[in-house]
């Protein structure tokens, strides 16, 4: 009896330090539009992306936490001039913990500034409704608690503004979460308790060696976390060969190493699969997690497949 309350305790925890952060993923490069809207639409020679993702974290243990997301973006680039062009896009994520639910659906508009033929700057925002649901599979539905707690409320407006440095060879990014939301009520009533919702920061930075002719080494890191605790903080180190195939590993502060492999199965197709490996004493419960993406886009680890048609002849900042 003791063993199974201290187990649950331990959930329990987890539960409330994942709930004040955002889905997070070990190919944050693949997946760069979700973690910052003004990377979107970055290649101006690419027309549109449509990127899919999904991760199970902590395999076997009951409830565990589950991510996936759809993201969708196109550009509108003018015909004679592109000193400036811009972006449009839409952004669907949701993020089950145990009996929580978090659903995200964002509008974005990104506009790109050329600073020089091989430097964008770009500022975006991401503006949609968050939806809370409560599950009640696992609950005792007499609980009062649980019987106050609405099933799903809807949270508005959430805006989520970033702006990005880019370049072939580098980016650095940063955005803002949650600024304008500031807790789990909304139309519906109240989902769980009263806690405030806290802003959010999320930084990320890269650099791109080229090696030869044939291989690319990108190094990246990202650091998010809320205003009032210390960051998560991640590391991944890639290998890019013939703009075709890629593998990598990350580490991801003293919770998970991580093994990543991408590649490119058509012109315009790419998959990437990432397999995260527990450090920490979730080791000896479940330690194995896994991540896929795939995308419909020319773009795969910053470089751009050959395309039919004229490019312009700026570089691309695709990273």
């Amino acid at each position: 009896m003791r063993k199974s309350v201290l187990y649950f305790l331990f959930l329990f925890i987890i539960s409330e330090d994942k709930a004040q952060q955002f889905p997070q993923y070990t190919q944050f490069i693949f997946n760069k539009i979700g973690y910052n809207p003004a990377a979107s639409g970055t290649a101006v020679n690419a027309p549109f992306e449509i990127i899919f993702g999904a991760r199970t974290q902590w395999i076997g243990l009951s409830n565990n936490p589950k991510s996936e997301f759809v993201s969708f973006n196109y550009n509108f680039v003018p015909q004679r001039s592109y000193s400036h062009w811009h972006n449009v896009g839409m952004y669907v994520d949701q993020d089950q913990n145990g009996n929580f639910v978090k659903n995200d659906v964002w509008l974005s508009y990104t506009f790109h500034l050329l600073l020089t033929k091989k430097i964008v700057l770009s500022a975006g925002l991401f503006a949609g409704i968050k939806q809370y649901k409560l599950t009640l599979n696992n609950l005792d539905r007499n609980d009062p608690a649980v019987m106050k707690s609405s099933g799903s409320v809807i949270a508005y407006p959430d805006l989520v503004p970033g702006v990005r440095l880019s370049s072939k060879k580098f980016f650095a990014d940063f955005s803002l979460q949650q600024i304008t939301l500031f807790s789990q009520s909304g139309i519906g009533g109240q989902n769980g308790s009263p806690s405030k919702l806290l802003p959010h920061y999320n930084i990320s930075a890269g650099k791109k060696i080229k090696l030869n002719d044939y291989n690319t080494f990108m190094v990246a890191t990202n650091l998010r976390g809320s205003v009032t605790a210390l960051p998560s903080v991640e590391l991944n180190v890639m290998n890019y060969y013939d703009k075709k195939l890629a593998f990598g590993a990350s580490i991801r502060g003293r919770n998970f190493l991580c093994a990543i492999v991408q590649f490119r199965v058509l012109r315009n197709f790419n998959i990437g699969l990432a397999y995260d490996f527990s450090i920490n004493k979730m080791l000896y419960a479940a330690p194995h997690t896994a991540e896929v993406m795939i995308s419909i886009s020319p773009i795969f680890g910053g470089e751009m497949s050959p395309q039919k048609g004229n490019r312009r002849s700026l570089d691309d900042c695709t990273f």
